[in-house]
């Protein structure tokens, strides 16, 4: 069995949907697919193929994709492009986070956003799989472990993904420091980021394995984070968080997380008054105990051993 991702990642796109795609890989290659990856964007990886996928002559594509299963995860790829990929594809599956266009009516739709089933009317005739249950995890986050939830805040994290152009990651910092002046903070920087000055009691991190920085997220007694990939990563660990909205469409999601605890800052200037609702420990440990409660990607298996039925079928 052969599958197709389409992804785009670097400026101007950022990390999440190659991460997602990097996930999927897994559970995939689990299955008894072999998987390729086919990126478009400055950012590269050793598995992954860099190629324009998107152009105006479709046709390129036909010797990557026909008989296969595809999955495109892309905010650019237009209808007709999907169309046209639905068409040579056995298979079709498109990520999906806020009903983006209408799709091919014979292709699937998957949106692990909490409450991502809300996008969908009874109208869509495609097989959906919506809701947090669907989430893809990478490997090393699928599997619960015991966060312990310390009286005071002694560490804090700090990451806002993979790109940071307008040095939120120093500004958080500055505030942090000065509001917990006696906790241990580490500081998670993507792969663009500006110089950042920081106290003895600090600690920076680049090019952490998904080990370690799963180790860095159990460890903080609460973490700051962008509101993308990393957020989610953080709520499977039942860590306490104040996220901040980096881009537009993360919005709608922070929101729903939001009535399961999360903070969310529309600002730099809201991360001071975040923090204080945090301080306490009966709060962070009711959050943290609330978040466990939430099963994410509890049903991704059931969404890949359908892929393996519909392709031998």
């Amino acid at each position: 069995m052969q599958a197709i991702i389409f992804t785009e990642a670097g400026g101007g796109f950022g990390l999440g949907h190659l991460s997602r795609c990097e996930a999927l890989k897994d559970y995939l290659e689990n299955g008894g697919f072999e998987v390729s990856i086919y990126c478009r964007g400055d950012y590269t990886q050793p598995h992954c193929k860099q190629i324009e996928w998107i152009s105006d002559d479709y046709s390129n594509l036909d010797e990557i994709i026909i008989n296969k299963l595809v999955v495109v995860d892309s905010y650019y790829a237009n209808k007709e492009l999907c169309e046209y990929i639905s068409s040579k594809a056995k298979v079709c599956v498109f990520f999906d986070d806020f009903n983006r266009i209408e799709y091919p009516q014979d292709s699937i739709i998957l949106n692990g956003g909490l409450l991502g089933d809300r996008f969908y009317k009874n109208d869509i005739k495609n097989e959906i799989f919506a809701g947090i249950e669907y989430y893809i995890l990478r490997k090393e986050f699928r599997k619960r472990e015991q966060k312990i939830i310390n009286r005071d805040i002694g560490r804090i994290l700090i990451t806002l993904g993979g790109n940071d152009y307008t040095n939120n990651t120093q500004n958080i910092l500055d505030i942090v420091e000065k509001e917990c002046p006696y906790a241990m903070i580490d500081v998670v920087l993507g792969k663009i980021h500006k110089p950042i000055s920081y106290n003895f009691n600090t600690s920076m991190h680049k090019n952490l394995s998904p080990n370690v920085f799963k180790n860095l997220m159990l460890d903080c007694d609460l973490a700051i984070s962008g509101g993308g990939v990393t957020m989610v990563e953080l709520q499977s660990t039942c860590t306490p968080t104040i996220a901040m909205q980096i881009a537009p469409n993360q919005a709608y999601q922070l929101r729903v997380w939001q009535k399961e605890g999360l903070r969310i800052a529309t600002n730099i200037h809201q991360i001071r008054g975040l923090l204080k609702t945090l301080r306490k420990f009966k709060d962070r440990k009711k959050l943290s105990t609330k978040l466990a409660k939430v099963e994410i990607g509890s049903k991704v298996n059931e969404f890949i051993n359908t892929l393996i039925t519909k392709y031998n079928g």
